[in-house]
């Protein structure tokens, strides 16, 4: 992620809301992929889910900080 120092406010709510709205909505289709019955899913599957979910919490934890740290 680049410098987000260098970054308007505004741009970093949109971007906050943007994460937000991709994080809803891979947390929803890992919630329907893993609650398939007779459905066998590999290992990595949830592996992946689990390592997306953590990189998109993070990239918001940091505009959330860059947002409140300025007036």
């Amino acid at each position: 992620m680049e410098d987000l120092k260098s970054l308007k406010r505004e741009v970093l709510i949109q971007r906050l809301k943007t994460l937000t709205e991709e994080l809803e909505e891979l947390e929803e289709e890992r919630s329907f992929v893993l609650k398939q019955t007779g459905l066998h899913l590999p290992g990595h599957t949830v592996k992946k889910y689990e390592t997306e979910l953590s990189a998109l919490n993070k990239s918001i934890a940091k505009l959330q900080e860059e947002i409140a740290r300025r007036p």
